[in-house]
């Protein structure tokens, strides 16, 4: 990696047992060779902002914070997760910063994290505060979430013990400090690779295409017996599953799609046509299709696809001889 003169690190989190924090000092533990200076914002605390108290002028804490973020060359910003949002503590800083710049952040590099207890790491305010990163000034923004943070980090040593999480994390560091953005799919890509993946029978792609922790619905979001094709899927597990009920049903002689588009967001649109031929009654099922995905990582997180149930339950009934 190359030398990045200054990086600030701090957390938007005033709890003094702050996972984020430990999160933080993992990372400057794990680049000792950079130079990553901590900031306490508690140490910085001011009032909540008001216009009123604003007339009296900027906090003499806010006006330091400033002049630092404006002698840094990135940042690295752990923010907790509050009911999907970020924190009250980090928003008040901001909302301060902004009063005496609303681009305090000087087009340099953001590496947002977050941590949590639970599985998903408290990415989903991420998506949220990337975008205000921007507006801000940020010349752009990395992410890495920490999920299971009991399970994957040792608090003692500060280690980060899962090499997957250790591997996305180098990534996303070496981004910021080479000042690199990271290349992604786009979102269309993601669903028109698996598509592609899909139609040339490549298996492996397409199950390779599913986030760990995907959401699929067939047709009907409704529980369903393991061999049942219509219903819920859940976690990359059960996906295989939903291809193995595909391929037992039906011989497919023709799936088509019409059109792709992104629909804002994460959320993308796909519609078609398809000719299945029912294995147990040699009648051909022949649908228009909807699908709609959302991404999340470059992976299919939920998976929603609907067709013709009434041609659907024809299909399957069984010849009747005259």
């Amino acid at each position: 990696m190359e030398q990045m003169k200054r990086i600030i690190a701090f957390t938007g989190s005033n709890n003094p047992n702050s996972i984020n924090e430990k999160l933080v000092q993992s990372i400057i533990s794990k680049y000792p060779d950079q130079s990553i200076k901590f900031i306490d914002l508690k140490r910085f605390d001011v009032p909540i902002y008001s216009q009123n108290i604003e007339q009296h002028g900027i906090p003499k804490p806010i006006k330091i914070l400033f002049q630092l973020f404006a002698e840094t060359d990135a940042f690295i910003i752990a923010s907790p997760e509050h009911n999907g949002l970020p924190s009250a503590f980090l928003k008040n800083t901001i909302d301060w910063l902004s009063r005496i710049n609303q681009k305090f952040l000087n087009e340099k590099p953001i590496l947002l994290l977050s941590a949590s207890p639970g599985p998903a790491g408290g990415k989903t305010h991420l998506q949220i505060l990337e975008k205000l990163m921007l507006q801000w000034g940020a010349l752009f923004v990395e992410q890495y979430s920490l999920g299971s943070f009991d399970q994957n980090l040792d608090k003692v040593g500060l280690v980060i013990t899962n090499q997957q999480e250790n591997i996305k994390l180098e990534k996303a560091m070496q981004a910021i400090i080479n000042e690199q953005p990271i290349k992604k799919k786009q979102h269309v890509d993601v669903v028109q690779d698996y598509f592609n993946a899909f139609q040339n029978g490549n298996m492996e792609q397409v199950l390779n295409s599913f986030h760990p922790d995907c959401y699929i619905v067939s047709v009907k979001e409704e529980e369903r017996p393991k061999e049942q094709l219509h219903g819920i899927y859940r976690t990359k597990d059960e996906v295989k599953q939903f291809f193995n009920n595909i391929n037992s049903l039906f011989n497919t002689k023709d799936f088509t799609m019409e059109h792709i588009s992104s629909a804002g967001d994460n959320l993308v649109i796909a519609n078609g046509t398809f000719s299945h031929e029912v294995k147990a009654t040699g009648k051909l099922f022949n649908s228009a299709w909807v699908q709609l995905c959302v991404i999340e990582d470059e992976k299919i997180k939920e998976y929603r696809f609907y067709e013709d149930s009434a041609a659907f339950v024809e299909a399957f009934k069984p010849h009747t001889l005259n």
